[in-house]
C-alpha cells in the first residue's frame, strides 16, 4: 500500500496531536466572573497524554488505497 502524509497532525506530517501540540497536556480553562483564566494542567484527552497524532499513531503517514483483486 502507498502511504501519504497525515493531515491530522498538528503540522501535516509531524506526528504531533493536534489538540496539545505534542505536549501530552492541556490547560483547563475555567470561566470566573467575566473572565476566563487557565488552570492546571491536564492530560489531552485527544492522544491520552501521548503527545501522537491518533490518526497516523505518531509516524507522520497514512496509509491510502487498498488491496487489489
Amino acid at each position: 500500500m502507498a502511504t501519504q502524509t497525515c493531515l491530522d497532525c498538528d503540522s501535516p506530517g509531524d506526528g504531533h496531536c493536534a489538540v496539545c501540540h505534542g505536549t501530552g497536556k492541556i490547560l483547563r480553562r475555567a470561566v470566573r466572573g467575566r473572565f476566563e483564566v487557565r488552570g492546571p494542567e491536564s492530560l489531552c484527552s485527544a492522544c491520552r497524554g501521548s503527545g501522537y497524532c491518533q490518526t497516523c499513531g505518531g509516524s507522520g503517514e497514512v496509509e491510502v488505497g487498498g488491496e487489489g483483486g
